[in-house]
């Protein structure tokens, strides 16, 4: 996904359907925006866990004797390492003071799937009975044009060789699109591949209609078309379902037999 903001004006019209659909576009847009909005979840948790995962785990001595890590120093490590997590260089500032990282962005792409970042985003740390967590908040942020409210916390669980696993809670969305998003979700990624597992359900809300969403098996690595997963769609209109296979097309599944097809600029 380069572009998010170009697909994003024209989803409702780019359709398989005839014209005497019934259902509202808004059902048929949240099976494409829902897989979207986690893998921006799973990818800032990917970009604040992974720097610091094995110095959380491995290297700080409180470890050795079983007492609870510092956040403050994975803090500093987390600002430290911000020139190297965004990119292109020079376009992410960040400091730390104490456990919290305030990040300022300027035109920033991250691993797996975030691009075109400006804004602000304030992060803190914390330790949860040994575990790294997160707690995330956004001021004027936009995301590949659009604005976007990022409301996240993220919980970390002890290590397994090079897999990572976060649980995520997050009221993250675009108000261009959602009145509201609830949703929670379970990240899975290797050390360093930058490639994500998301399996997590959803709730969203768009004036008087509301849906709920299930994503399983979604997987993406860094900028690329997601390659496996499914979404299903439960309205009071029925089910709508569609599946990644790696291709740069969606096509969703109306519960009346009709299509709808999406373009993913990946």
């Amino acid at each position: 996904m380069k572009r998010l903001k170009g697909v994003l004006g024209i989803l409702s019209l780019v359709a398989g359907l005839g014209c005497s659909s019934t259902y509202d576009p808004y059902y048929y847009d949240y099976v494409y925006y829902d897989p979207y909005y986690g893998a921006y979840d799973a990818a800032w948790s990917y970009a604040w866990v992974d720097p610091v995962y094995g110095y959380w785990y491995y290297s700080l001595p409180v470890r050795a004797k079983g007492l609870p890590a510092d956040p403050n120093a994975a803090a500093a490590q987390l600002a430290a390492s911000a020139g190297t997590t965004f990119t292109p260089a020079g376009c992410a500032t960040a400091t730390a003071t104490g456990a919290t990282v305030n990040y300022t962005f300027d035109n920033c792409s991250a691993p797996v799937s975030l691009q075109d970042i400006s804004g602000n985003v304030q992060v803190v740390l914390s330790d949860n009975q040994g575990q790294l967590a997160a707690s995330a908040t956004s001021n004027g942020l936009t995301i590949n044009g659009e604005p976007y409210n990022l409301s996240l916390q993220v919980a970390g669980t002890p290590p397994n060789g090079n897999q990572r696993v976060v649980t995520i809670t997050s009221n993250s969305y675009s108000p261009n699109r959602l009145d509201s998003r609830t949703t929670q979700s379970t990240v899975k990624w290797e050390a360093g591949t930058g490639c994500i597992t998301v399996d997590g359900q959803s709730t969203s809300t768009r004036g008087n209609l509301s849906a709920t969403s299930t994503v399983s098996g979604y997987q993406r690595c860094d900028q690329q078309c997601p390659t496996a997963g499914t979404v299903t769609v439960q309205t009071s209109e029925g089910t709508f379902t569609s599946t990644f296979n790696g291709s740069n097309n969606l096509q969703v599944n109306a519960p009346n037999g009709d299509t709808q097809s999406y373009s993913i600029d990946c």
